[in-house]
């Protein structure tokens, strides 16, 4: 997925501002303003998008992690080797270990936003690239993903609209 599209559905979902979202990519190591926020958060068609760098999608993610749930131990990487290092698996990694999520809870998240999966998928998309089991996660099932965790962050708002 574009980081444009998840950094729009990230936001939806946990109701963040562009204020928030800068703070938190300042928490996760990379100075972003609230106005390059707001740019990386318009529509690819508007003529004044930006488009959203790694650095920035990966250190606003490691942020809500460092806020969630607080820093690492000393020494420690909050995700993986580089904490700006973007994929889909490391989204829905980053955003599990932020919201305190369990297996089951993404399974439903997924099945939610209109899919289906399996613990043991899941578990495959949380391994480490390289892992006997490892599974890499596609567009379509972090979509949904994002989808049914708007649902659940924002029950108000589970009348299926889409973001995207």
């Amino acid at each position: 997925m574009e980081n444009n599209d998840v950094l729009r559905r990230v936001r939806y979902a946990l109701q963040l501002d562009d204020a928030q979202a800068s703070r938190l990519a300042a928490l996760g190591g990379e100075p972003v303003t609230a106005d390059a926020m707001a740019l990386y958060r318009l529509r690819s068609d508007d003529p004044e998008a930006l488009p959203c760098p790694d650095r920035a999608l990966g250190a606003l993610l490691s942020g809500l992690v460092i806020d969630r749930r607080g820093p690492p131990a000393h020494g420690e990487p909050v995700a993986g080797d580089d904490p700006f290092a973007i994929d889909n698996n490391s989204v829905l990694k980053r955003l599990k270990t932020a919201l305190s999520m369990r297996s089951e809870d993404i399974v439903a998240c997924i099945e939610a936003g209109g899919g289906s999966a399996s613990s043991s998928v899941v578990g495959s998309f949380l391994r480490r690239p390289g892992a006997r089991n490892f599974r890499g996660l596609g567009d379509q099932v972090l979509r949904r993903f994002l989808k049914g965790l708007s649902a659940r962050q924002r029950p108000s708002d589970a009348d299926g609209r889409d973001i995207a």
